[in-house]
């Protein structure tokens, strides 16, 4: 069991997504760069309470989480974009999901 970034305790069930991302970045330290982001999802199981209680920070700044129905995610900008279809149907085992922001490409395997 650990805590995650929401603030509250999660039991991972089990590796679900290895994500690659191929982007071009315009600001911050890595302004002008190729860049190649690895991502791991799993499936998690909460313990205890689902209240967030997020410290979280990005840049500094602190991030407001809220938790969202599936079916209501089309109505929100949220990353990675894959997320909501994904959700939204079966899976068994490992997927390896390839996105390329650069040209709008989504390579999904299984």
């Amino acid at each position: 069991m650990r805590l995650h970034e929401t603030g509250v305790h999660y039991e991972i069930d089990h590796l679900a997504i290895i994500h690659e991302n191929f982007f071009d970045e315009n600001q911050g330290a890595l302004k002008g760069l190729d860049c190649h982001e690895l991502a791991l999802y799993s499936l998690m199981k909460p313990r205890g309470t689902k209240e967030l209680n997020s410290h979280s920070t990005t840049q500094g700044i602190e991030e407001k989480m809220h938790w969202l129905p599936i079916a209501d995610l089309d109505k929100y900008k949220s990353f990675p974009t894959f997320m909501k279809d994904y959700l939204q149907s079966e899976h068994h085992g490992i997927e390896h999901i390839v996105t390329d922001e650069r040209n709008d490409k989504v390579i999904w395997e299984k």
